[in-house]
């Protein structure tokens, strides 16, 4: 695999909590608004009605990423949905806003939950959105590797691609930040002053932004880190959908034992 691995400046350790979570609650706030996870609900249905389960356990949630606007699509006329969220550093404030707009249909795992070894309690069928590139193909294996031991089912999924367009209009991102951050909830004045005041964050999301869309696994990478883990009796599906925004599409990797369930 031809991957050279970048961190984000959100990754870092050192990287402080303040600047973090307005990363996430930007990037949250940008996937809600433009519904870019939209067209991956029906994938998530049908593994969801195979597994015979009603439980999403998300991981490496950020600011919560798709679910207040995807729970209730996905629930749709089918019988409750319950989504819980966990990230290895926890966004305690955006998880309580979203569990209290959700009428507490949305949960959350106030300690910090490691991805590649995800606690045997939490059941259900594992999601990732944006986020699965943050991992070098060994953490990567190792996701995947626990999910399989696991018995669960997995859906990854990222709305940036390696491709070299994508990185102009990265480059729009500064500006794009600086008008939306009086709009994400909650508005505070920390949110505003880094942004707008002194914005450092647009220039942090900016740079996230391009590393992310140049770590971000293809289709043929994604088929190399499956076919490096041992998982007898798994299905995996993996593509690209069309979303409605114009060239964007979201890659996608599902896996699931096809031994707990009937077609």
């Amino acid at each position: 695999m031809k991957r050279h691995h970048l961190c984000e400046i959100e990754d870092k350790l050192w990287c402080p909590d303040t600047f973090r979570n307005l990363i996430t609650d930007i990037l949250e706030f940008i996937v809600v608004s433009f519904r870019i996870y939209e067209p991956v609900i029906p994938l998530i249905k049908e593994v969801m009605r195979r597994m015979k389960t009603n439980q999403i356990i998300d991981l490496c949630s950020g600011g919560s990423g798709p679910w207040s606007q995807m729970q209730a699509q996905l629930q749709g006329e089918q019988e409750f949905v319950s989504v819980t969220l966990t990230d290895k550093y926890p966004n305690i404030q955006a998880f309580e806003k979203i569990k209290e707009r959700s009428n507490s249909k949305i949960q959350y795992i106030s300690e910090s939950v490691d991805a590649t070894s995800v606690p045997v309690y939490l059941k259900g069928m594992r999601t990732i959105f944006s986020a699965f590139h943050h991992f070098e193909p060994d953490a990567a294996r190792k996701i995947l590797q626990n999910t399989v031991n696991s018995r669960s089912a997995i859906g990854i999924f990222e709305f940036s691609e390696k491709r070299l367009d994508k990185i102009p209009l990265a480059l729009f991102l500064p500006l794009l930040v600086f008008f939306i951050a009086p709009f994400v909830k909650p508005r505070t004045f920390k949110k505003i002053f880094w942004s707008n005041i002194i914005p450092i964050v647009p220039l942090l999301f900016t740079y996230d932004a391009i590393i992310s869309h140049a770590t971000t696994y293809s289709p043929e990478d994604l088929k190399e880190l499956v076919e490096g883990i041992h998982s007898p009796g798994y299905e995996w599906k993996i593509g690209q959908i069309p979303n409605k925004l114009r060239s964007m599409r979201i890659t996608y990797c599902i896996g699931f034992p096809k031994d707990l369930y009937h077609a």
